[in-house]
C-alpha cells in the first residue's frame, strides 16, 4: 500500500518538480490528502487537444482517467459546451461545482441532440473543485481535483485549503507551459504600436470603418487607414481583422472612454 503524504509534503513535492510526469504525481498526493483523488489539468480551452506529457502520454491516462472519459472530451468537443470552462473565463477564483447540477445545466441549455456529458453521478463523478487558469495570449485552463466519494464536504475542502490548492494550481500550469516550445518573444510585435495605432485598432475591433474612425479621431480616413496598415505590418498579421485578435491576445484592446460615438 502506498504512503500517504500530506498536503504541504506534496504541494512541496510539486514545486520541486521538473517534469510533468513528477507533477502529475504530485497532483495525485494532493488530491488524495484533500479527499479528492482525481486531478484534471485542461491547458487550453479553446481546444479539444488532451495536454500531453514530455514523453507523448495522454496526461488524463497518468492521473487515472478512463478512455471513455478522454474520448467523450475529444470526439464531442465538450469544451464548448462545458459550464465549468464557461466560469473559468471569466474569474480567477477557485470554485467548487456539484456534478448533478452540472450535468443538468446542459441538458437543459443544449438545442442540438444531447451530448454525452461525462462527469456525471451515473459515472462515478459527484463534483469537484476547479482552479481557474490564466495563460499568454488569451487562454484559459484550469487545474481541478474530482470526487469520486458523494460524502466529501468540497465546500469544507475549497474553505480550508482553497489557498493550498490555487497556488499548486498555478505551478503545475507553469511547468505545463514550460513544457512548450513556444518562446514569449516570438509572440510579440516587431515593434511598439503607438497609442494613435492602438486607438484607431480599437475602433476597428467595434467594427468602425475607415472613415467613422477617421472623423472619431478628427482626421482623414486615409490617415485612420494609415495607422491601421502600421499595426498590421507590426503585429505581424495578413489583415486588420487578424492585427484586431492579435492585439486582443496581447491585451493591446482597452475599453474606450466613449464607445457609443455616432
Amino acid at each position: 500500500m502506498s504512503k500517504v503524504v500530506s498536503l504541504t509534503d506534496a504541494y512541496q513535492n510539486l514545486v520541486a518538480a521538473t517534469d510533468l510526469l513528477a507533477a502529475a504525481r504530485c497532483l495525485i498526493d494532493i488530491g488524495v490528502a484533500v479527499g479528492l483523488p482525481s486531478p484534471s489539468v485542461i491547458d487550453d480551452y479553446s481546444t479539444n487537444r488532451l495536454l500531453t506529457a514530455e514523453d507523448g502520454q495522454a496526461m488524463a491516462s497518468v492521473f487515472g482517467w478512463e478512455e471513455n472519459f478522454q474520448s467523450d472530451w475529444v470526439d464531442q468537443k465538450l469544451y464548448l459546451v462545458s459550464p465549468i470552462a464557461a466560469v473559468c473565463r471569466v474569474t480567477t477564483k477557485p470554485f467548487v461545482w456539484d456534478a448533478g447540477a452540472v450535468a443538468e445545466a446542459i441538458r437543459a441549455a443544449r438545442s442540438r441532440p444531447p451530448v454525452n456529458w461525462h462527469l456525471t453521478p451515473e459515472r462515478g463523478i459527484f463534483g469537484g473543485l476547479t482552479v481557474p487558469i490564466h495563460l499568454p495570449r488569451c487562454r484559459t485552463g484550469s487545474v481541478a481535483w474530482v470526487a469520486r466519494d458523494p460524502t466529501v464536504d468540497i465546500n469544507k475542502v475549497l474553505a480550508e485549503h482553497g489557498d493550498v490548492l490555487r497556488l499548486a494550481g498555478h505551478r503545475m500550469m507553469e511547468l505545463v507551459y514550460a513544457s512548450r516550445d513556444e518562446r514569449p518573444e516570438d509572440t510579440l510585435p516587431s515593434s511598439s504600436l503607438s497609442e494613435r495605432e492602438v486607438e484607431c485598432l480599437t475602433w476597428a475591433s467595434l467594427g468602425r470603418t475607415d472613415v467613422e474612425i477617421g472623423t472619431i479621431i478628427h482626421r482623414s480616413p486615409t490617415t485612420a487607414r494609415f495607422h491601421i496598415d502600421n499595426a498590421i505590418v507590426k503585429l505581424g498579421a495578413r489583415n486588420r481583422t487578424q492585427a484586431v485578435a492579435i492585439a486582443s491576445q496581447l491585451g493591446l484592446i482597452h475599453p474606450l472612454l466613449d464607445a457609443s460615438i455616432d
